[in-house]
């Protein structure tokens, strides 16, 4: 038996870095949260890439290219797990200010949203807040939406909003749908990509039946990809929402609503 102290799962949960984003930052800037996310994850990479072991300059040991592509492949349904954090607080951020839209109107709001999804309130759920106090009324309505990881269904909740705009464009809904089965296929068919899962992607319908391993700067590139995407998925919809503001509204909370909808990394340079 090892020397190391026995301890039950639930007693490894250690107190998180400075580095770890929170339901904190999503409450406050979803984008902004999401994005420090992505670059913590790609940083965490990058690091592992110049220091694991290499037979020279160049070539990585074999348990060095093992484990790079065991830990590229675990990453990206976490980093999948903050974008829907990301999806689901700019939602319940949204519908909380819709209070200050001049043309809010909650009925027709509601009949709109259940045309492509049940809205329904489970009372476990709602029953879990009362210890909070006053809680984001967004997102006990964001909690009880299934389809987070469809973007044209996640559209059809934003469209519900008197806004005029979709959080996503049909090419980022393209680049969104692949990463959504890639995710699935690692967390739920032991990281094959089946021949059904692949059939339901067009840019991944020759793939069946591949295993989903990827090259090192893959999650390089999924940071730096979803950064314009962020951008204009939250800027679009933050536009379209200032713009139909009550007039006269009080300096703090306009304040707020222009942090909620804000949008910046410490990688400027990807946003553009």
């Amino acid at each position: 038996m090892s020397g190391r102290p026995q301890k039950d799962f639930h007693e490894y949960l250690a107190e998180p870095s400075n580095a770890h984003v929170g339901h904190e930052d999503y409450l406050t800037a979803p984008a902004i949260a999401f994005l420090k996310y992505a670059i913590e994850a790609k940083c965490t990479v990058d690091l592992c890439i110049r220091k694991f072991p290499k037979q020279n300059s160049r070539k990585y040991t074999k348990d060095s290219a093992d484990s790079l592509q065991h830990l590229v492949s675990a990453m990206l349904p976490s980093l999948m797990g903050h974008f829907e954090t990301f999806q689901r607080y700019l939602f319940a951020g949204t519908f909380d200010r819709s209070v200050y839209l001049q043309d809010f109107d909650a009925e027709k709001f509601f009949k709109t949203l259940s045309k492509d999804v049940e809205v329904s309130f489970d009372p476990v759920r709602l029953a879990a807040h009362r210890h909070l106090g006053v809680t984001s009324v967004g997102l006990l309505l964001a909690d009880s939406l299934s389809g987070w990881h469809n973007p044209k269904k996640v559209n059809s909740f934003f469209s519900a909003f008197p806004l005029q705009r979709q959080l996503f464009s049909s090419d980022h809904c393209a680049k969104l749908l692949v990463l959504w089965q890639l995710r699935h296929s690692i967390v739920h068919t032991g990281g094959t990509l089946t021949l059904p899962d692949a059939q339901k992607v067009p840019a991944l319908s020759k793939l069946g039946d591949k295993k989903v391993v990827f090259e090192k700067n893959f999650i390089f590139e999924v940071a730096r990809k979803l950064h314009p995407l962020v951008k204009e998925a939250t800027e679009g919809i933050g536009t379209a929402f200032q713009s139909k503001i009550i007039p006269g509204i009080d300096v703090q909370v306009q304040r707020d609503i222009d942090e909620f909808f804000k949008v910046k990394s410490s990688i400027g340079a990807w946003l553009k």
